[in-house]
């Protein structure tokens, strides 16, 4: 296998892991900061980064990487949003478990919009994942709540973000550059939400909230979407997706053995279907040209 495509994919295995550790994180910092004025903060402390690391290399930005990013920047605007409101109101592991739903979403938006041609086999891939997320959810016992519902939206958001960013990337832009303007958008986006929809005073400076900004910041956003974008010149939009499907994987160890969550045998089921149907749609789903 080309070595490019195994460091492409360890990369997307190091940013799942990333992203699974911080779900327990972020819900518990929500608590001293609304949703918005948290998204403010880890993606500015994101884009200081990226300005640092670009440092006069910014003043060679593209209209290509401005439009890109301005695009894909309000997807992750939107599926911040939902996942962090959603998380006020249901668990960590469910998050990530709804979350990796955007792995199926991929390929079905890539075939309504022709961009991509699907075997008629993935649509039993979608009904496998359904089932999965009933059982996960357990409806009739009441187990749907806002939190979930909300959730959905950021695996839709998160699904186009993928589809857009695979398309801009194939168009030779610099991962770097286009990374800072994504978050720099991302930032502003919160930033005026924040102002219109949230009170500031209400912030508590705690510890978990600075650690919390600190990791999500530097680490879910600065390395591991940096990784995400980079491996996506080499990954397809749905292999891409596909190792996202990791990301519930990790939050749930981490929700269990740090956070002490119970998930229970239907969660753990719910769980185990869904990221079964989302890594199996892999093997059913034509190859990418990239590799």
């Amino acid at each position: 296998m080309n070595r490019k495509v195994v460091l492409a994919q360890f990369g997307m295995v190091i940013t799942t892991m990333i992203w699974g550790i911080t779900f327990v994180m972020v819900k518990d910092a929500l608590n001293d900061a609304p949703p918005f004025i948290f998204a403010t903060l880890r993606f500015g402390l994101a884009f200081i980064m990226g300005l640092l690391y670009l440092n006069y290399k910014i003043k060679s930005i593209t209209s290509k990487e401005i439009l890109g990013g301005i695009i894909c920047g309000f997807l992750l605007f939107c599926g911040y949003g939902f996942q962090n409101f959603g998380l006020i109101l249901t668990t960590p592991s469910k998050s990530a478990f709804i979350t990796s739903v955007s792995v199926i979403f991929v390929p079905i938006l890539l075939v309504l919009f022709k961009l991509q041609k699907i075997a008629n086999k993935i649509w039993f891939v979608v009904l496998f994942a359904t089932l999965g997320l009933y059982i996960l959810l357990n409806p009739m016992g009441g187990g749907i709540n806002l939190g979930d519902i909300l959730t959905f939206g950021c695996a839709l958001s998160f699904a186009f973000h993928v589809i857009y960013q695979d398309i801009y990337v194939n168009q030779n832009v610099d991962v770097t550059r286009f990374f800072t303007v994504q978050v720099f958008f991302v930032f502003l986006f919160s930033l005026l939400s924040s102002f219109m929809f949230e009170d500031y005073s209400s912030v508590i400076i705690s510890q978990r909230l600075i650690v919390a900004i600190s990791v999500t910041g530097a680490l879910a956003t600065f390395i591991a979407i940096l990784l995400m974008i980079w491996a996506q010149t080499i990954l397809s939009a749905t292999k891409t997706a596909i190792y996202l499907s990791l990301e519930p994987v990790f939050a749930a160890l981490f929700s269990v053995f740090f956070a002490g969550e119970i998930l229970g045998l239907y969660g753990w089921t719910g769980g185990i279907i869904i990221v079964l149907s989302v890594m199996s749609s892999g093997f059913i789903l034509p190859e990418s040209s990239k590799n």
